[in-house]
């Protein structure tokens, strides 16, 4: 384990999240800031969006155990989900020892009205807060400036199917870490998290199986650097 930061920190490493988990250290991470897979059939470069819901659950429960492990106690772990899983996540997390904290919500304002026929439709997304065991304090400065619905569209510069609101992860990141901190997304997709926590002095680890999403992380995180230049 001498030297793993080294070797993951500030860094976006491209294969599976179940291959590189195993090797960071119990409670060494301060945040994770992520978004699973829904299993929706969503078109994603290099994973199956659309497996039976019983090795969908399984492969999830596989990383969350591994998320609980490297995260330090009190610490949050912080990621979206689709609206019928938070009732699947809450007590699959809560076994695992994780305790439920805050459901917040991310609106996207471009999501067209009525996209699903004969059903409501999905404006927004859950954001679900778990902390491992204790609580630690929100950067929220005594309840004032920040709410919990965030109104913000994706990027639709980004070419990924699920690209995450930069204000809203940025709010996230100032939220639930400190400067300095340790940002994981195991799911970094086209490095949102890594944008947001580079922007906001938090180191950060990311894993993305998809060389494609990976690269266009990177791209992200170079036009970044330019700009500070």
């Amino acid at each position: 384990m001498i030297g793993w930061t080294n070797k993951y920190l500030n860094k976006v490493i491209c294969g599976d999240c179940r291959q590189f988990l195993p090797t960071i250290p119990n409670n060494s991470i301060d945040l994770i800031l992520t978004d699973p897979p829904y299993n929706i059939d969503k078109k994603y470069a290099e994973y199956n969006d659309n497996q039976k819901e019983s090795e969908y659950w399984s492969f999830i429960t596989s990383i969350f155990k591994e998320l609980y492990r490297v995260l330090k106690d009190r610490h949050h772990l912080v990621f979206t989900c689709a609206q019928k899983q938070i009732w699947i996540y809450r007590p699959m997390l809560e076994d695992m020892g994780f305790s439920f904290r805050h459901l917040a919500v991310w609106h996207n304002p471009k999501r067209k009205a009525g996209s699903y026929p004969g059903m409501w439709p999905f404006s927004y997304e859950p954001i679900l807060d778990f902390t491992k065991g204790g609580f630690k304090r929100l950067n929220n400065f005594n309840g004032i400036g920040y709410m919990d619905v965030w109104i913000e569209s994706s990027p639709s510069e980004i070419k990924h199917p699920a690209a995450r609101p930069v204000q809203c992860w940025a709010n996230l990141i100032k939220l639930c870490s400190d400067e300095g901190d340790i940002v994981l997304d195991p799911f970094m997709g086209s490095g949102t998290t890594a944008l947001v926590a580079k922007n906001n002095k938090r180191n950060f680890i990311g894993f993305e199986i998809s060389s494609k999403y990976c690269e266009i992380a990177e791209s992200r995180l170079q036009q970044r650097s330019l700009a500070f230049n």
